[in-house]
């Protein structure tokens, strides 16, 4: 909350702990720099130390600080972001202080995609940490099926992992029901990254483009490298092809509005917020089975194998060239983001955390 380039953090989780904010006291614990103006007044901040100092004596002096508090006002619960380091310490400060510890898993916390070199696990001293996290915590979430099931396979664990979704504010996103016309306008909204896939993403939308009039606008981070214009200039699409750079999230409607279909093109994602975010807005989606479209399936979006370029043009041409399975695809997303949205979301929080605190924290 209130941290990163733009002072907005995750979108989706500072939303989360506003909602949540309503029910329960939260202090919340951080190092980095926040833009205060951007945390609801219902949290209280704890920003422990503001100079450079190695990251260890921060956790050490975190924990000074966290006992103070909890010595004058005894905290019920602590909720971790990530195994590490926040897991873990969070893990510690449970057992010192004798509270229950619920760890959420958001990304690569339980993943390990060696040809890419992504995920905790790759890392042999990340994933026994991970592994002694997911032992010590007394409640574990992840906030997908799909997120479930790698975990459970890349950690070989049997305990216990609630599947606890974060969702969108569907409220900022104006519904649009449209139909394609031409150039169809595709969108893809995610940082610059092997994980992200962007060159399957841009050799099928060269694909496309020799069969219908297009243009793709990429909203992200970190394409200004060589790589990119290289790749772009061999496909030849560099004309067809607009980089807005990073935007605040308030701006997204406004490129969401006169898109007709999200291509996303991840090895491995989660909940993924800007997949929501389309439904949300009546564009179509057209990605990769991981995350929530695996969880989902193909009644709410057009679904390919990740990696699989030659299946992902056909997909995207399928969506532009069947008028009624787009309007079908986009209707029914639009009407289940709606249904399972962010107040959605808070509420099973809420609904867990009450029952963790009920049984005292023995859940294992």
């Amino acid at each position: 909350m209130g941290g990163g380039p733009l002072g907005e953090g995750i979108p989706v989780l500072a939303d989360l702990f506003n909602r949540l904010s309503r029910t329960f006291d939260i202090v919340y614990y951080c190092f980095s720099p926040i833009d205060s103006a951007k945390v609801p007044p219902t949290i209280k901040v704890r920003r422990v130390v503001s100079w450079r100092l190695p990251g260890r004596l921060k956790y050490v002096l975190l924990c000074a600080r966290f006992a103070i508090d909890h010595l004058f006002n005894r905290y019920a619960l602590i909720f971790a972001v990530a195994a590490y380091p926040t897991g873990w310490w969070a893990a510690v400060l449970g057992k010192i202080v004798g509270r229950p510890v619920l760890v959420q898993f958001i990304a690569l916390e339980a993943v390990a995609l060696y040809d890419i070199g992504y995920g905790n696990l790759t890392k042999p001293w990340l994933r026994k940490v991970t592994e002694n996290v997911c032992k010590w915590t007394t409640a574990l979430v992840t906030v997908a099926e799909y997120q479930k099931k790698v975990a459970q396979h890349s950690l070989s664990t049997r305990r216990e992992i609630a599947v606890l979704p974060l969702r969108v504010d569907t409220k900022i996103f104006q519904y649009r029901a449209r139909t394609v016309s031409h150039p169809v306008q595709f969108i893809h909204i995610a940082y610059y990254s092997p994980i992200k896939d962007q060159h399957t993403l841009f050799a099928a939308f060269a694909s496309v483009t020799q069969v219908i009039d297009c243009h793709l606008t990429v909203v992200g981070d970190g394409f200004g490298v060589p790589i990119v214009q290289t790749l772009l200039k061999d496909l030849n699409i560099t004309d067809k092809v607009t980089f807005t750079g990073q935007l605040p999230h308030s701006e997204l409607p406004l490129y969401f509005h006169p898109a007709h279909i999200l291509v996303h093109t991840s090895h491995f994602e989660t909940g993924c917020a800007v997949i929501q975010e389309a439904m949300a807005s009546g564009v179509a989606v057209c990605g990769t089975e991981v995350g929530i479209l695996a969880d989902i399936g193909d009644r709410y979006a057009a679904i390919v194998p990740p990696g699989d370029r030659a299946k992902l043009a056909e997909k995207m041409l399928e969506l532009v060239n069947t008028p009624g399975r787009y309007r079908e695809i986009s209707r029914e997303a639009f009407e289940w983001i709606s249904k399972y949205d962010a107040a959605w979301s808070a509420h099973q929080y809420q609904l867990f955390i009450q029952e963790m605190l009920i049984k005292g924290g023995s859940q294992s």
